[in-house]
């Protein structure tokens, strides 16, 4: 029925980048302290490492996968912040769908962000469907095919 991908933003690439960096030289450094001394490490640098490590690498792989994707089935409108689903809402449970314009400044930032009873989730500023919940809470997402969207759940709610 509707199926998009958009990329986010390349500033996210380099600052992936960057984590990944920073991450090999934390390794670089941490990974010999405790080799150095095998019969007595430090207990926190034992723990500490590995967590941190594969939060760290978490991070930096997040910024270079960076997409949203918007599919509407014949029941659910579903919002992946890749890898996330951050957003599942059953057709029947949609009372309105508009068209409109999203801003960073009303969502609060880029990516899935809540906002009082609303949600929104786009990379950039720009066309945007709005969908009004039949308990009153808005879903704004940011697409490139804001009246193609508009019109496909409109048909099939």
């Amino acid at each position: 029925m509707f199926h998009e991908t958009s990329v986010g933003p390349r500033w996210m690439v380099y600052l992936g980048a960057a984590v990944l960096a920073f991450l090999a030289a934390i390794t670089a450094i941490a990974v010999p302290a405790i080799v150095a001394k095998p019969d007595a490490p430090n207990p926190w640098i034992v723990w500490l490492l590995p967590v941190a490590f594969l939060l760290i690498l978490a991070a930096g792989v997040l910024f270079f996968i960076r997409r949203i994707t918007l599919t509407v089935s014949d029941t659910h409108i579903t919002a992946h912040l890749v890898p996330f689903r951050v957003m599942h809402i059953p057709l029947t449970e949609v009372r309105q769908v508009e068209t409109t314009t999203a801003t960073i400044g009303d969502a609060g930032g880029l990516g899935w962000r809540l906002a009082g009873s609303a949600q929104f989730l786009l990379w950039s500023p720009g066309p945007a469907v709005c969908v009004t919940l039949t308990d009153g809470r808005t879903r704004v997402l940011r697409t490139d095919h804001a009246p193609e969207l508009t019109r496909v759940i409109t048909h099939s709610s």
